[in-house]
């Protein structure tokens, strides 16, 4: 029974994360849209500020929503991961799924940012209680 709830917490802390990530990248994305509109940004610097959003968004979206002190590096990782097909399918359904492009940087960045925030929101977690 204890194994059950501590399963289902753990998919709540994933599924959050993947949300609040998600709330998060698209407000980032949307600011930075106003800032590249508005200012002359090189194109060279869009792809790098982009992967930055990701990882920032995954990031804070760890350290807000784990609540289950336990099992940081496989949430974090496994909820990189779907943060990064999540958006994906947002992103590319907003274009319409005209000129879709996978990209090998998120599979492996995203995955590795929320396995090491998983790890550092699980012991923050522990520290306080």
């Amino acid at each position: 029974m204890e194994k059950t709830k501590n399963i289902k917490a753990d998919v709540v802390d994933v599924l959050k994360t993947v949300l609040f990530s998600t709330l998060i990248s698209l407000g980032l994305v949307l600011i930075f849209a106003i800032i590249v509109r508005f200012a002359s940004v090189p194109n060279n610097v869009i792809l790098p500020v982009n992967i930055a959003i990701k990882i920032l968004s995954v990031f804070v979206g760890v350290l807000i929503s784990f609540k289950n002190a336990q099992n940081g590096l496989l949430k974090g990782a496994i909820s990189g991961l779907l943060y990064m097909l999540f958006t994906f399918l947002i992103f590319s359904a907003l274009t319409g799924f005209k000129d879709v492009k996978f990209s090998w940087i998120d599979l492996v960045t995203l995955p590795i940012a929320g396995a090491i925030s998983g790890i550092l929101a699980v012991n923050i977690k522990a520290r306080k209680n």
